[in-house]
């Protein structure tokens, strides 16, 4: 098949220039200058997009065409500036992104014309040279990312991110209802085993690709209910919605909990609230609404996490907030500063670091969990006063095992289990004033209970510290004072930029 004979072929079933190039499986920068691929490839193309003189063994000559019989004016320029014009109407000034990405809703009838024009290639040259299972053009998909995103991305003045911001746009066409209900004709007359079980076939695009090819259908059959070739339209697809859809951003940094009365997340019991407050909702509300409207959407995630009682000191604990449909995709360090401060105020916790992160690199907080270490100071007491020998049965540098039934405290959301967990190093000192209070600082693998550790809850963590000294012992107050993760990157947000 001569790629002349081919494109004049094209143009007589009122293909456009664009589509004829992807009959000429042309790739990437050939659709930018049309006419020198064309010259490139050998063919001569009229000014017009529509019909041409022809030889003899094509289909007869047509009236010109001004909307494409295949792609239906998707890849025209009246297209094109209709949606770049629907674009700006929408809310797309509002977002910051410096990236989109298109996702076009397309109607079936696209595809049932593709189908349609295979027949009429195979009729025209062959099976020998349009071979059955693979289809002769560049898909209308594909199409799309090789034409329509860099125009659209120029008009808009926006690189191309398939992270971006993700333009949703909906088109239809008025032949679009029609050719679908013979596409339902067709598949009970080509599929009737399948229609004899099924009381309401779906017709979906899924459908389309799998079935509907010249390996499965006849051209005959598929006659008898469309076209081939594929007619023409009067009147182009219609451009029926545009929603904007912002970029998943997240944001990084660490927090410390200052308060020994604050959850971690919203404390809701029996559809009552426990807590005024979280350390998400404090974190949530200072941060977000810089990038959302939608604070409720906004994902909290942290490395582990405090009981109500216990405060996170030191550099504090690494946290990241997942934000969906992002307005703003950036902040300044003046801004994030501002951010810090205000959640500082609240007394309750203290934040900094505060950054965008890339997606990829929450993996720092979603895995290798167990395999971190943190530091704990515990603030514990003695029924008698401290002896030397408990004092140095306490001061232990190897690391050695324990076996942790889950606490009696959260079986309630947690499953029964013994979990093994490796104490680092353990050292002790007498509180001053008072020689029943121990300081007890304990490196652990992240995941083990200290209370329990301290303890030993009946019996249900061995070893623990009470049984190491063989005697009582209870825990007062619990601090976390360090964990081991490098992440994110140290930022000081108070020097100006």
């Amino acid at each position: 098949m001569k790629n002349q004979a081919l494109i004049d072929y094209l143009a007589a079933c009122g293909v456009c220039r664009v589509c004829q190039l992807r009959y000429l499986k042309a790739r990437g920068n050939e659709y930018r200058d049309m006419q020198q691929t064309f010259k490139r490839l050998d063919v001569e193309v009229s000014e017009c997009a529509g019909a041409q003189d022809t030889p003899d063994e094509q289909p007869p000559k047509k009236p010109r065409f001004s909307i494409c019989s295949t792609c239906l004016g998707l890849f025209s320029e009246e297209f094109q500036t209709q949606l770049i014009e629907g674009i700006l109407k929408s809310d797309f000034a509002n977002y910051d992104s410096e990236g989109i990405v298109l996702a076009i809703s397309l109607p079936m009838t696209l595809q049932l014309r593709q189908l349609s024009m295979w027949f009429a290639l195979q009729r025209q040259f062959g099976r020998s040279t349009v071979d059955d299972n693979c289809p002769p053009d560049v898909p209308i998909k594909e199409a799309v990312k090789l034409i329509l995103h860099p125009i659209v991305c120029a008009r808009l003045g926006k690189a191309y991110d398939a992270n971006g911001l993700m333009i949703n746009i909906d088109v239809r066409h008025s032949v679009e209802a029609a050719e679908v209900a013979k596409l339902a004709e067709l598949n009970r007359a080509a599929f009737p085993a399948k229609a004899a079980h099924q009381k309401r076939i779906e017709i979906s695009r899924g459908l389309l690709e799998k079935q509907y090819q010249p390996a499965r259908i006849k051209a005959e059959l598929f006659e008898k209910y469309l076209p081939i070739p594929p007619t023409a339209v009067e009147d182009a697809l219609q451009l029926q919605a545009i929603e904007l859809t912002g970029p998943l951003i997240c944001v990084a940094g660490r927090y410390r909990k200052l308060s020994r009365e604050l959850s971690h997340t919203p404390w809701v019991l029996h559809g009552k609230r426990i807590m005024e407050e979280s350390i998400e909702e404090i974190i949530v509300r200072h941060v977000g609404p810089h990038f959302s409207e939608t604070l409720e959407k906004i994902t909290f995630m942290s490395s582990g996490r405090e009981d109500v009682d216990v405060r996170c000191l030191g550099k504090g604990r690494p946290f990241v907030l997942e934000i969906a449909n992002a307005r703003r995709s950036s902040m300044t360090r003046q801004q994030a500063h501002q951010m810090e401060q205000a959640v500082d105020r609240t007394g309750k916790v203290s934040i900094h670091n505060l950054q965008v992160v890339p997606r990829e690199q929450l993996t720092h907080i979603k895995t290798g969990e167990e395999q971190k270490r943190k530091y704990y100071r515990a603030l514990c007491v003695l029924e008698q006063p401290v002896t030397l020998d408990i004092l140095q049965k306490l001061q232990i540098s190897e690391s050695f095992d324990i076996h942790q039934k889950t606490p009696i405290r959260v079986l309630h959301r947690r499953p029964l289990h013994t979990r093994p967990r490796t104490i680092f190093s353990v050292k002790t000192r007498v509180f001053r004033d008072n020689p029943r209070l121990l300081i007890i600082d304990v490196v652990s693998q992240a995941g083990t209970y200290i209370k329990e550790l301290v303890h030993g809850e009946f019996g249900r963590t061995t070893p623990s510290i009470s049984s190491i000294i063989g005697k009582p012992i209870d825990i007062l107050a619990l601090d976390v004072v360090g964990i081991d993760l490098d992440w994110p990157a140290d930022v000081n947000n108070a020097e100006t930029e």
